[in-house]
């Protein structure tokens, strides 16, 4: 509905890359919004989010369980992207 609409950084699960969009998932539901998830990442503190995939960035105070391969935040998996993984899995056991 082109409304503005402030999320507080403890609100947020996960943001997930769909193209030109992003959508935010929040512990109020799920926004969405025309902007890159590179953009995003640049703008969220380094210390309370990670980009674990291509397409996901995701909060580390969220994560419930973590494998080499998927991270659950809650009932929902975000599997780990190759890419990323070696610095994901190293920056998740210091966590």
């Amino acid at each position: 509905d082109r409304k503005m609409v402030k999320v507080m950084l403890e609100d947020i699960l996960y943001i997930e890359s769909m193209k030109d969009y992003i959508k935010i998932f929040t512990t109020n539901g799920t926004l969405i919004t025309k902007q890159s998830i590179s953009s995003v990442e640049e703008m969220l503190p380094e210390k309370e989010f990670a980009r674990v995939h291509r397409s996901y960035i995701v909060s580390l105070n969220r994560i419930s369980t973590f494998t080499s391969e998927l991270i659950e935040l809650g009932n929902t998996s975000i599997p780990i992207g190759k890419l990323y993984r070696s610095g994901v899995l190293k920056m998740l056991q210091v966590h």
